[in-house]
């Protein structure tokens, strides 16, 4: 069975952390990831892990609550197929999945995962990094065993438009400004974030291309290319009509994303084909008791 970006998409608009990406988060606003390289070290000379983890089966007694996602010091998910922890621990937003993660994807599951406070890095792990941190946790637990492959699939090329242009350029934030309502608490300069994002909405400040490659990648359904040379970073709202709108709604009658990115940001999706990095599920159980 094939996953497509757009199934993907499905998921992705309910998880916080999957990030480098499209990030869609359950609270907002939420700052993406800075680098995925992870510290060597911690306090124990051994490199950061989770060495505290909870899975169980979802259900109506199960504890669940909190804010979801990876932060600080832990990943928490409460009602998630295998397939959503699949997407944040591999950053999925960025390429397609090949494979049923387990032979019943209706399985939920609650997720708690921390790091030892003891043996915390002296340098705080990005969200993006956490979320790495699951990896390991998926294979212990649920047997996940996966591969990369290249595929040679539909992508979409990021081109200017004939109009040119129509994002702004992002102003440096003050020192001051860190942990205001305009930017997330923590958030350095340099991070991309959204001050608000629903169903076909999305308003970004300081965005690189590749940020904005990951935003647009959920809802155009395919791999996205830059071939816009651009450098910058950027500020910019969108607004369009999902292709899932019902008649009724009152997105009903608005721009298509292709649409809306071409004549809202100055950009253009242009259809190809190129080869793709596809993560591929061999096999995967369902999870051991705690």
């Amino acid at each position: 069975m094939t996953t497509t970006l757009r199934a993907l998409a499905l998921l992705h608009n309910q998880l916080p952390c999957a990030l480098a990406a499209a990030v869609l988060t359950l609270v907002a606003p939420f700052a993406l990831a800075q680098s995925d390289v992870l510290p060597l070290t911690t306090p124990s000379g051994k490199p950061p892990a989770f060495t505290i983890v909870s899975i169980k089966r979802h259900g109506t007694a199960s504890g669940g609550g909190g804010t979801e996602g990876c932060y600080v010091d832990t990943c928490h998910f409460t009602g998630r197929p295998l397939l959503a922890f699949i997407m944040v621990a591999y950053n999925l937003s960025q390429r397609p999945i090949l494979g049923n993660p387990l032979p019943s994807d209706s399985d939920l599951y609650d997720l708690d995962a921390k790091i030892d406070p003891a043996d915390l890095p002296a340098t705080p792990l990005s969200s993006r990094q956490l979320a790495h941190l699951l990896e390991p946790v998926l294979a212990d637990r649920f047997q996940l065993r996966v591969h990369h492959e290249m595929r040679t699939l539909p992508v979409y090329r990021i081109v200017l438009a004939k109009g040119g242009l129509k994002m702004k350029e992002s102003a440096s934030p003050a020192p001051a400004a860190l942990g205001s309502p305009e930017l997330p608490t923590g958030a350095p300069p340099g991070s991309c974030y959204h001050t608000s994002a629903g169903n076909g909405l999305r308003v970004e400040r300081d965005c690189s291309m590749n940020d904005i490659k990951n935003i647009l990648e959920g809802p155009s359904g395919r791999y996205l290319i830059d071939k816009t040379g651009l450098t910058g970073r950027y500020d910019f709202e969108l607004h369009w009509t999902p292709d899932d709108t019902p008649a009724d709604s009152p997105l009903a009658g608005g721009p298509s994303i292709f649409t809306a990115v071409e004549e809202q940001l100055g950009l253009k999706l242009q259809p190809a084909k190129a080869p793709v990095d596809v993560l591929v599920i061999d096999s995967a159980k369902r999870p051991s008791q705690n």
